[in-house]
């Protein structure tokens, strides 16, 4: 009797994957997002003790950092899945009973295959359009508050550079009131024409509704430097003078986009603009490559973490959790030593990028090919 052909592909194979990875990614993806979000516990509380930064921002700030950290967190989470499913079929002799049934390795790789791709192009798609859109709203966020908590950061007799583009000087300050005592003030927003101010008195008052952080000074003298020591120079004496800070549209703040803000179109078009200017071009390569090669490590954490879970230690699953942190780590080091080289232009980015893929990708070829033998 010829034995019956199997298709490569079996529907209750998949299922029988889908039940032992798809669990345990959705947990590992929660707490080494929480994992990864506590190592930012120290940034937080600055936030609430330095900043005065209410619950509620604090969470929406966490919301923020979390979601920047999805296409760190998918990967690994994914290579412990692999480990803790595999494994645990592996030390129950489940896999080979399916080996004794007829059933190839690459068969029972290949659902686990296809699923790494579904979640490639979900981490893909979050690291090129929804990363870079929660990236952006937590540096406006950042700005607002900082806006909004500004005499928090301030302090009595200093000289306090980059208050709104001022240079700011109190002799005393009063932040439950937002007052200021004794106020000098260097503006060099209008560079052909700065001017130095003195007040009395000063008081800092927030207007969301016209988008503006009002600075009321009131009796004080406004000197003109013309920067011409042979031209006169002009004194002007004010009982009230309003110097607005702008905070942004709808009461929010403005700062330039960074490179990790940039979605998927507007990191093209800075790519063209920025061809006269080599190191910013080869820093938006990187980050542009950056995108895809981690994406892409959920396909080579498939294909590792399914030769080390059929590997005959019946004992792995135990330590499957320092199997998937000591791979994490080793690649992760790596990854930030590739990334370097071609930031300072020893490699060519894509290269510097996809280098720490390629290697760990042919590392567990190499050993699935010894294995299969």
């Amino acid at each position: 009797m010829t034995p019956q052909k199997r298709s490569l592909l079996s529907w209750y194979l998949a299922k029988y994957m889908a039940v032992e990875v798809i669990g345990s990614f959705l947990m590992g993806t929660a707490i080494f997002l929480l994992i990864m979000l506590t190592f930012q516990a120290i940034r937080l509380s600055e936030f609430v003790v330095v900043h005065q930064v209410g619950i509620k921002d604090v969470g929406r700030i966490s919301a923020y950092l979390m979601l920047s950290f999805i296409p760190i967190a998918v990967p690994i989470a994914f290579l412990f899945s692999v480990l803790m499913g595999i494994s645990r079929a592996n030390s129950e002799g489940e896999v080979v009973a399916l080996q004794a049934n007829g059933i190839s390795l690459l068969q029972l790789f290949l659902p686990l295959g296809i699923f790494s791709l579904l979640v490639t192009a979900v981490t893909l798609y979050s690291a090129l359009y929804s990363v870079p859109q929660g990236n952006r709203k937590f540096e406006l966020l950042i700005e607002k508050l900082g806006n909004e908590r500004a005499m928090a950061t301030l302090k009595p007799g200093v000289f306090q550079e980059g208050f709104f583009g001022l240079v700011l000087f109190a002799e005393q300050i009063i932040p439950v009131k937002n007052e200021l005592k004794k106020v000098f003030i260097y503006d060099e927003r209008d560079e052909k024409n700065p001017l130095a101010i003195t007040a009395e008195a000063g008081l800092l008052r927030n207007i969301p509704e016209q988008s503006v952080l009002t600075l009321r000074l009131t009796q004080g003298s406004i000197l003109v430097d013309n920067k011409r020591s042979e031209g006169p120079q002009q004194k002007i004496d004010f009982d009230v003078y309003d110097i607005n800070l702008e905070l942004g549209e709808h009461g929010g703040a403005w700062r330039d986009y960074t490179p990790p803000s940039f979605n998927l179109g507007q990191l093209r078009t800075r790519l063209r603009e920025t061809i006269p200017d080599p190191p910013m071009h080869r820093k938006l390569e990187v980050e542009l490559h950056r995108r895809f090669s981690l994406s892409f490590a959920c396909v080579v954490f498939a294909i590792l973490g399914f030769v080390i879970g059929t590997r005959s230690h019946r004992g792995i699953r135990s330590t499957a959790v320092i199997f998937c942190l000591l791979v994490g780590l080793v690649y992760w080091l790596s990854y930030v030593g590739a990334n370097a080289l071609a930031l300072t232009g020893w490699v060519v980015p894509w290269i510097g990028v996809w280098a720490p893929n390629f290697i760990f990708g042919a590392l567990g070829l190499w050993m699935y090919r010894k294995q299969y033998r």
